[in-house]
């Protein structure tokens, strides 16, 4: 169902994703693939459902899932039984299951897990060795610039992987670009993974066109009936985000023209947790994007400008240009030229509303 909440795992389910498919697909025998793109844009959906449709192993690692928001880490142990568990599942095969025991891996549920650091590192370099002997694995880890705040140095692990373990490619989802990058440092000469070859992917929001065709299709599979100024409405004001246009799916049916107002309700809480978690990182982020916000897009000068209103005092031209690229590191804002926007119309009412 197209406005399932829930992340797509086949291709039927999956909407005019043809071109970044194929490109996906294609790509499988590299060393490792980066998937880009906004949040709620449906990265997830796009890895699980091409993957699905091949007869290739998958290991897939929520990294948000095993982020922790108190101590802002990924701890190693969490980390570790992440990737077992769904080592665990594929055990399901019989040829994994041989090549587990084989290699001492215990099948138990749930994972028992008390090593120390280096243990940990040791056991996921295990892991991978384990993958290389089935053949081909691809091994997923989403949302992947949380893995900068492991607890483990990660790095050297994938680096290894990428060289000597050619039966695994390794893909990472991120929304967070210039951070994954960061983590990664594929063009940082200090970095295990310096110069190293890799496919991007890049998934853009659906046009005005599309959009409302998604939302058609949608409805009419739950066979529900919506006039053509309802869809270009919602359309307008959701853009062309999937995960928007879903919720306003699944809410028109009972909510009917109050739908729009309670995805935006509903999604500026959501997208408020994210900011209050990137405002707490610098004073001057939220004055930053309010003025974006207001302006629809600013330039340079006239974010100083704001921020300077704002907090009645001086701001460095060097701190300005530091948030400014942090922000657009994070995903929140994006530069066109001399232009800086927020690209999700949820997150620019979020901020105008709750700020």
């Amino acid at each position: 169902m197209l406005f399932s909440t829930e992340p797509k795992r086949s291709l039927k389910d999956l909407f005019d994703r043809e071109e970044e498919v194929k490109k996906l697909r294609d790509s499988l025998n590299e060393r490792m693939i980066l998937l880009l793109g906004l949040r709620r844009i449906g990265k997830s959906s796009l890895v699980l459902s091409t993957l699905n449709s091949t007869d290739i192993n998958v290991i897939f690692v929520d990294v948000r899932k095993v982020f922790d928001n108190m101590s802002r880490k990924v701890q190693a142990e969490k980390l570790y039984e992440e990737i077992y568990s769904s080592l665990l599942a594929l055990s399901r095969k019989e040829r994994v299951k041989d090549i587990l025991l084989r290699l001492g891996f215990s099948l138990e549920y749930p994972v028992k897990i008390n090593f120390s650091i280096g243990e940990t590192r040791s056991n996921i370099n295990r892991i991978f060795e384990a993958l290389n002997e089935l053949g081909k694995v691809v091994v997923v880890f989403d949302e992947a610039q949380y893995l900068r705040y492991s607890t483990i140095g990660l790095r050297p692990i994938l680096a290894h992987c990428y060289d000597y373990m050619e039966g695994i490619t390794l893909v990472f989802t991120g929304s967070e670009v210039g951070l994954l990058h960061d983590f990664l440092g594929i063009d940082d000469p200090s970095s295990e993974l310096y110069g190293r070859y890799y496919t991007s992917i890049k998934l853009k929001p659906f046009d005005g066109e599309k959009s409302k065709e998604f939302l058609r299709r949608g409805f009419d599979e739950l066979q529900v009936k919506v006039d053509e100024l309802t869809l270009e409405r919602a359309v307008s004001e959701l853009d062309g985000i999937t995960g928007w246009l879903v919720y306003f799916g699944k809410l028109y049916p009972e909510k009917g023209d109050d739908a729009l107002e309670e995805v935006k309700s509903l999604g500026a809480k959501m997208v408020k947790r994210e900011l209050d978690e990137a405002f707490s990182k610098s004073p001057y982020y939220v004055f930053m994007m309010k003025a974006i916000a207001t302006l629809g897009k600013a330039r340079w000068k006239n974010v100083l400008n704001y921020v300077v209103a704002q907090v009645g005092k001086r701001v460095t031209n060097a701190t300005i240009s530091r948030d400014l690229r942090n922000l657009v590191k994070m995903g929140f804002v994006e530069k066109e030229g001399n232009e800086y926007r927020i690209a999700d119309p949820i997150m620019k009412y979020a901020v105008l509303e709750e700020y």
